[in-house]
């Protein structure tokens, strides 16, 4: 599938069946870089669970000039609800609205396969903020932090039913 930029220029949204070497290692050096995991793990085990789940898909949006991979996002569901992980965008492309059209995209795959609510796990301000932006509402903590951010490591959801 290919969106369009402002300027026109395609960029391509891939679901990734059997990622190259270097898909992993570009995954890996986004997700170090947009602070999902530190810089000492490697991504390529996350990667593979979501893609051997039969309920998993990880999407990833490439610029059109060189393919270099600059947003991902996992999606998949446990039967009960649908779940968002790995949720980033490239500090260049942010603001862009590409994550909002991969969230859109997860809801449409998550509503097809019949589920009828979402969730994220938050665990930044920013990402609250984003979230909350587009429909979704806090429901629940998951940590046991005496004094937590209000918008850290908390679980929103919103409903998939129209």
């Amino acid at each position: 599938m290919t969106n369009k930029t402002a300027d026109g220029a395609g960029i391509r949204l891939e679901q990734l069946k059997a990622p190259s070497k270097d898909d992993i290692a570009a995954i890996t050096r986004l997700w170090i870089a947009t602070g999902l995991i530190p810089a000492i793990r490697d991504a390529r085990q996350d990667i593979e669970n979501c893609i051997a789940a039969d309920n998993g898909s990880l999407i990833v949006a490439r610029m059109p000039d060189d393919q270099q991979i600059f947003a991902t996002m996992m999606t998949g569901h446990d039967a009960v609800f649908g779940w968002i992980h790995y949720l980033a965008i490239a500090k260049h492309a942010q603001g862009s609205g590409i994550g909002r059209e991969l969230v859109s995209l997860a809801e449409d795959i998550l509503r097809l396969s019949g589920l009828s609510e979402i969730r994220v796990t938050i665990e930044n301000a920013a990402a609250g903020d984003f979230y909350a932006k587009l429909g979704y509402d806090f429901i629940a903590s998951v940590t046991d932090q005496a004094d937590p951010d209000p918008h850290q490591n908390k679980i929103m959801r919103k409903s998939l039913v129209q």
